[in-house]
Formats: C-alpha cells, sequence, structure tokens
C-alpha cells in the first residue's frame, strides 16, 4: 500500500498541471482590454463587448438590435464595469481575469460567475 502511495505521489508531482489558469494583474488587464473586442459567453448567451481606450465600453448578446453602454476601469488588478447608464451614479462590479495558457482561453471570474471570453483586436460587434 506504500509503495502504490508513493508510486501515485510520484506521478502527480512529476505531471505538468492540465489547463494552467494565471491570473492578470492590472497592467496585463488593461493591455489586454483596452481597444479590444472580446467574444464570449455570458448566462448561456453569445456576446461581443468592445472596451475603448477613454474608459467606454459595449456590450452586445447574439439578440439584442444595439449594444449597452458603461464604464469600465481597473482597479485593484480586477476589471471593474459599471451599467448604471453614463449619466447615473456609478456603481461597479468588479471581476478577475484568468488566462487558461493551454487553449487561449480567458476568464471573469467572480463567486457564482465565471465566463470565458476570446480577444479580437479590432472593433467588432457582428454575431456573423
Amino acid at each position: 500500500m506504500k509503495k502504490l502511495f508513493l508510486t501515485i505521489a510520484a506521478i502527480l508531482t512529476s505531471t505538468p498541471l492540465l489547463a494552467a489558469e494565471v491570473k492578470l494583474d492590472g497592467d496585463k488587464i488593461s493591455e489586454l482590454l483596452s481597444g479590444s473586442t472580446i467574444k464570449g459567453i455570458h448566462f448561456g448567451v453569445e456576446t461581443r463587448q468592445y472596451f475603448s481606450e477613454s474608459g467606454l465600453t459595449l456590450w452586445i448578446k447574439s439578440d439584442d438590435e444595439k449594444p449597452s453602454e458603461a464604464r469600465y476601469k481597473i482597479e485593484d488588478d480586477q476589471y471593474c464595469s459599471s451599467w448604471t447608464g453614463l449619466w447615473n451614479e456609478e456603481k461597479y462590479g468588479c471581476f478577475d481575469i484568468v488566462h487558461d495558457e493551454d487553449q487561449n482561453i480567458y476568464y471573469f471570474l467572480a463567486e457564482d460567475f465565471r465566463a470565458p471570453f476570446i480577444i479580437s483586436d479590432k472593433f467588432d460587434l457582428n454575431f456573423d
């Protein structure tokens, strides 16, 4: 039994982790999002979101006629967005962003929330 345990331990410690996710810091989040469009799945629906360099973000889901406008910022190594409307008091919700380097997929993470996305370096809110 001890030999079996040592064999399993040796295999586990010598095998690289699969799908290692790396948490991004604020500089990397800013570099990743600013001027980019992401394509993702949020709450089971296909979405697009553009992040301007000014802090404006546009978000649209596949069955919407036009995008919603909001503000975003990078704070304390998190992506934060306020969807209260551009002329109302800002109320931000914040998310970690992790990168699955093996699959080159990113995820927004919060308690009970995980949304995958990929990056496009151009403005594109289409679902073609």
